[in-house]
């Protein structure tokens, strides 16, 4: 069980980019730091590599959230049966605008919206460092051995996990089902 746990933390470390914007001169080597909790400083440096600052943020508490797996569907991995319960375009949920609290993080965001949307979701960890294992029935490794969840806010994916990224007003958060690393999405860190 925990050499399976592991395998899955390193595949999703590396779903999620790694460490391409982790602060250099750290301690983290290879995928760890995905899957170890960020001090503030790490992850101000971390935001500072890549995040994407939007012009017009709104005056109040507000995010988008989609939730999508147009690679699974175009892939022919899946069974019909699989075929049948998934969406024929691969848009699960569509910017569905959500409030909330200050502080809230993408997987605050993402498991409330699930559960309002009455979405299946399964995940494993804890909400500081979850692991998504499958939503609306669809599972990593679904659609070969680099296939499974991961997110991008405002288009860019963070190297770090979702339970730590906090959300500003108007952020726009995707969570994209990837057949091939994330190259397939736009992310393109590990290739």
């Amino acid at each position: 069980m925990k050499k399976i746990f592991a395998i899955m933390l390193v595949f999703i470390m590396v779903l999620s980019g790694c460490q391409s914007d982790l602060p250099s001169g750290n301690s983290f080597s290879g995928f760890e730091g995905y899957n170890m909790e960020l001090s503030e400083e790490e992850l101000k440096e971390a935001m500072k590599s890549g995040k994407v600052e939007l012009e017009n943020r709104p005056d109040e508490n507000i995010c988008y959230i989609s939730i999508t797996c147009k690679t699974a569907i175009e892939s022919g991995e899946l069974s019909e049966s699989m075929l049948s319960v998934l969406p024929e375009d691969g848009v699960i949920l569509k910017d569905y605008e959500t409030a909330y609290e200050d502080g809230a993080t993408v997987f605050d965001i993402l498991a409330e919206v699930v559960r309002e949307n009455k979405i299946h979701m399964e995940y494993t960890g804890n909400a500081k460092i979850p692991y998504i294992e499958g939503v609306a029935n669809l599972y990593e490794f679904d659609c070969g051995p680099l296939s499974g969840w991961m997110y991008q806010v405002n288009g860019w994916f963070p190297s770090f996990n979702m339970g730590q990224y906090k959300i500003e007003r108007g952020d726009r958060i995707e969570i994209i089902y990837t057949c091939d690393l994330g190259e397939d999405v736009g992310d393109t860190y590990g290739h």
